[in-house]
């Protein structure tokens, strides 16, 4: 699946040319702006990226993941992002480590090119797939990415791992491949833990590849016992540091009750009415996790039945919007600033959807289903939640894919046409 052998000379050469240029200029962009990229400060720790960086620290010296928890171990956060910075901590100065990560990044963004080949050809072909590689190099938030001390460009390496390895599985239907994809959701659910439920996909995709159900059931249990399995150091830190199952984090109930208030607006007088004294001064974000998350509940249920068009315009329209309409450029780069990057970003996603269109019209949804689930997976997972453009990163690649589908398509009119023409003058 990862081979080349089968390419062009040309399409090769490009391929590489691609690469090189972006872990060239990630590189260049990463040793030049540094720390430009953060957007907390390391005294305060005051946003996620700096608490990663203090997280790894005290992994190093106190052998205990924390984070706004002192040194006592956290349940708020995965572990991934500190592991994996605790290995430069261990070894460099704090500034120096940090910028090893970033390096690291820039490394994971040019693999992530040629992931995106991969996947792309195996869905379609070379050419959709050479040209998603050359459109994914020119969007410019995978810079920010490549710089921020976050969890996208690990991610974004991951998710496209799981997809190969299902595309893969798909093709093979061995064991052996789908113990792959079962270490390959194990791995997405340590960064994200809302890649949990992506046997959605695999299962839609056996009904629809007629799998036997006796083959449904194997596979299903080789893809959760490995993922588990891989989960269970977690799990087990989890019960000896809280005394209780902790699958993933305690950490939904503010994003949830985020998500539940239209555009960060309270609830309506007739919400507090309905409680009254539980929420005093209008205070919603109080207590604990699963107070946060038993009162995201209750604003969604009164809600929808007090304001449902609201309420039900917000949860599907309202939502997406925010997960696609702006770009994951927190700290953008100089000379490229963010009015600009938006209307790169606009212009990607929407060829990336009339590339979807196009899939339909050729007939090709079928066959694009391997990416197309997945896509329609994690759009609609984040909207309980709330949604913003770094949740939304993630599904670029997708879309960038279908955007090459649509510059083909237009490629290939334009060819018929020149070549009708031409044959028109010659006769």
């Amino acid at each position: 699946m990862f081979s080349l052998k089968s390419e062009t000379p040309a399409v090769r050469k490009t391929l590489f040319i691609v690469m090189a240029a972006v872990l060239l200029v990630n590189v260049i962009v990463v040793l030049w702006l540094g720390d430009h990229f953060l957007l907390g400060s390391y005294d305060k720790r005051n946003n996620d990226d700096v608490k990663y960086v203090h997280a790894a620290q005290m992994l190093n010296e106190t052998k205990t993941l924390v984070y706004n928890s002192g040194d006592r171990p956290t349940n708020y956060i995965m572990p991934t992002i500190p592991v994996m910075l605790s290995g430069f901590t261990a070894l460099f100065e704090r500034d120096t480590a940090v910028m090893g990560f970033r390096l690291m990044q820039c490394l994971m963004q040019t693999l992530s090119v040629y992931l995106l080949f991969v996947i792309a050809r195996a869905v379609f072909n070379s050419k959709v797939a050479i040209t998603a590689a050359i459109i994914s190099a020119f969007y410019i938030p995978d810079l920010f990415a490549s710089g921020a001390i976050l969890t996208e460009s690990t991610f974004k390496l991951i998710f496209l791992l799981l997809l190969c390895s299902t595309i893969h599985a798909f093709r093979q239907k061995t064991v052996s491949a789908y113990v792959l994809v079962g270490i390959m959701l194990g791995l997405s659910c340590y960064i994200k833990p809302q890649s949990a439920l992506f046997p959605i996909c695999l299962f839609i995709m056996w009904l629809v590849q007629k799998y036997s159900w006796k083959d449904i059931v194997k596979f299903t249990a080789i893809v959760g016992v490995c993922s588990m399995l891989l989960l269970t150091p977690w799990w087990v830190r989890n019960y000896q540091a809280f005394d209780e199952f902790i699958p993933f984090t305690k950490s939904t109930g503010n994003p949830m009750l985020l998500g539940a208030l239209i555009k960060r607006a309270m609830p309506p007088q007739g919400f507090f009415e309905q409680y009254p004294g539980e929420y005093k001064d209008g205070k919603l974000f109080v207590g604990s996790d699963s107070a946060e998350l038993r009162t995201a509940k209750r604003v969604i249920a009164y809600g929808f039945q007090h304001h449902t068009l609201d309420y039900t315009y917000w949860f599907t329209v309202g939502k997406s919007i925010q997960l696609f309409e702006a770009p994951f450029y927190s700290r953008p780069v100089p000379g490229l600033p963010r009015p600009l990057i938006n209307v790169e970003h606009w212009i990607y996603v929407l060829v990336g959807f009339a590339g979807i269109v196009v899939t339909a019209f050729q007939k090709r949804v079928r066959q694009s289903l391997p990416i197309l689930l997945p896509f329609l997976y994690f759009w609609f997972i984040h909207l309980p939640f709330i949604t913003f453009a770094r949740y939304g990163y993630p599904l670029m690649s997708i879309l960038i894919i279908f955007a090459a589908v649509a510059v083909v398509a237009i490629m290939d009119r334009r060819s018929k046409i020149r070549t009708g023409d031409r044959l028109l003058r010659e006769r």
